[in-house]
């Protein structure tokens, strides 16, 4: 089972706020019947560049593994890319889950231009990345972005929704609905820690085997094994 979508670097964003708690966020994945995880840390391109933010994830990535023990998780690095202008004319190669070419893309939190989703769409059509558009439901606020996100799912993309969305009410129905949306449907924790935003994969997987039934998760596994298989392996 992948977590495909978690912060549990210690102390490099909002995320984990070190390496004790990390390990105990690893320990309730593994609890949960997870055995890959994708460190998915925030990336800026405002803040930082790519070398730069590589550089801080291994060092975090480094002070982790040193303290891991048998039976946990396999940590993979990778990023949740905030979407940046003209990012499709970048080299995003060390930001992508490690050894493929997904990417983890996290768009604006307001309403999106023609110029925005004509960049997802090259950069899945034109430069071959995987891409994967995190928390979808989150950007669900106006018709517009509804509208424009109905047109992006017709693409050969992913869209990973969040596992806390599936178990509020408030946002269940739409949760499911982008599921099965979805060209790529997928599952995340997105977890930042152990109190207000824990690994919790396995309670909206419950929810997601209730209403679309064993068949539908298993797509979402295979999607997830797929998109964080070796590039060479999953060609």
């Amino acid at each position: 089972m992948v977590d495909l979508h978690t912060h549990i670097l210690p102390e490099i964003d909002d995320g984990s706020d070190g390496v004790d708690t990390s390990l105990a966020m690893l320990h309730r994945e593994a609890e949960q019947g997870v055995d890959v995880v994708c460190a998915t840390s925030h990336y800026y391109a405002h803040h930082e560049g790519i070398d730069a933010f590589c550089a801080r994830r291994a060092e975090a990535l480094e002070r982790l593994a040193a303290v891991l023990t048998d039976g946990l998780p396999r940590v993979l690095p990778a990023a949740e890319v905030a979407y940046f202008p003209r990012m499709e004319e970048q080299d995003l190669t060390p930001l992508c889950i490690q050894g493929t070419r997904t990417l983890m893309l996290e768009m604006p939190f307001a309403d999106w231009t023609s110029l925005q989703t004509e960049a997802v769409e090259a950069l899945a059509l034109d430069c071959g990345y995987q891409v994967v558009l995190v928390h979808p439901e989150r950007f669900c606020f106006s018709k517009s972005n509804k509208h424009r996100l109905e047109k992006l799912a017709e693409l050969p993309i992913g869209l990973q929704i969040n596992a806390g969305s599936l178990l509020r009410w408030g946002t269940r129905r739409l949760a499911l609905d982008l599921l099965q949306l979805a060209h790529w449907p997928l599952l995340g924790s997105d977890c930042h820690n152990l109190t207000s935003r824990p690994p919790n994969l396995k309670e909206g997987r419950k929810v997601v085997m209730q209403k679309l039934g064993e068949a539908f998760l298993d797509q979402v596994d295979r999607n997830a094994g797929r998109l964080t298989a070796p590039a060479a392996e999953a060609s």
